[in-house]
């Protein structure tokens, strides 16, 4: 059973991502450390609130108006009693019905009684070219 830390975890990767699919960038920006640094999944890299939220305004209401996000529960680790890495799966609806896969990577803070992030790294996966040749799951490269 998740500790109460990784619950709360947990219920912040959720709440963000109903902030994320109401657009709504000031929201998005405060579930970031005043300090934080955003590595964006295009390579856009943001320091602090200000540029967060700037971001996430362009990317929501321009680059990907109309999309949705989809988070799995994910995995915390937990480094210290204050500090904590989330980890999970994320999937990205264009308006269109394209569907993205991703993953992210938030290290996370506890600031009074929420867990904020404090560098987060979301990746999108690339298509997978047609090639001729057998086929192989990520696991099974070398």
């Amino acid at each position: 059973m998740p500790s109460r830390d990784e619950q709360a975890i947990y219920r912040e990767v959720e709440a963000f991502s109903r902030a994320w699919n109401a657009a709504d960038a000031d929201t998005l920006a405060a579930f970031f450390t005043e300090d934080a640094v955003r590595v964006g999944a295009f390579g856009d890299v943001q320091h602090g609130r200000g540029q967060i939220a700037a971001a996430f305004r362009h990317l929501l209401q321009e680059r990907m108006a109309g999309a949705t996000v989809q988070q799995e529960q994910g995995t915390v680790r937990m480094l210290s009693p204050e500090i904590a890495v989330w980890q999970g799966g994320i999937q990205i609806r264009l308006p269109g019905g394209t569907l993205l896969q991703g993953h992210a990577v938030q290290v996370m803070r506890r600031v009074g009684d929420r867990w904020l992030i404090v560098e987060a790294h979301p990746k999108l996966f690339p298509t997978a070219p047609e090639v001729p040749g057998p086929s192989f799951t990520p696991h099974e490269r070398a």
